[in-house]
């Protein structure tokens, strides 16, 4: 059992045997891969990522076609250079390398940048809008059933699509403004 898991079943152990009152704690989950799924600007979000992330993976390829083509010449003509245009190529070789690793961490950088920019407001939204299900419907926890610490449930404790109604009515109050 993951660490996870485990602290997710004494939590709710403990929540169901703290007191007498655990019968009336009221506890909801949500679907939160759906959610994403089916909220626009989500998928819109999620586009945009996916967009930056194929034009990245592309410039990478690029770079490594580049330090492989490199390499399967140095190879070819390895036993026909002399030691210093060896030492040389070799060297380019190596800078092909450098160059490849800085990218890969500029572009880590930048993903992250990315989704922090266009992904974390969507988050922020939704997240809000659970934490108003949550408060209206008395509910004490609401849990991603998408995070596996949900071994059975009630379907009638699933709050996804209410979570997707009220972010679509959010979105249409947006639009009208």
């Amino acid at each position: 059992m993951s660490f996870s898991r485990f602290g997710m079943a004494v939590a709710l152990s403990l929540l169901f045997t703290a007191s007498l009152d655990a019968q009336a704690t009221r506890i909801g989950y949500i679907h939160v891969q759906e959610v994403m799924a089916q909220y626009p600007p989500a998928q819109a979000a999620i586009a945009r990522l996916e967009g930056a992330d194929a034009g990245w993976t592309n410039e990478l390829q690029t770079l490594v076609g580049r330090r492989d083509q490199l390499i399967a010449e140095y190879q070819q003509q390895q036993m026909n250079l002399t030691p210093e245009a060896r030492q040389a190529r070799e060297q380019e070789i190596t800078t092909q390398n450098r160059v490849i690793s800085t990218r890969e961490g500029e572009i880590q950088n930048e993903a992250r940048q990315l989704q922090d920019e266009v992904l974390q407001p969507v988050m922020d939204e939704i997240t809000a809008v659970i934490e108003e299900v949550r408060v209206e419907g008395g509910y004490a926890l609401i849990l991603d059933a998408n995070s596996n610490a949900i071994l059975a449930a009630d379907e009638s404790l699933n709050l996804t699509q209410e979570v997707l109604n009220r972010l679509e009515e959010k979105g249409a109050v947006g639009e009208g403004r």
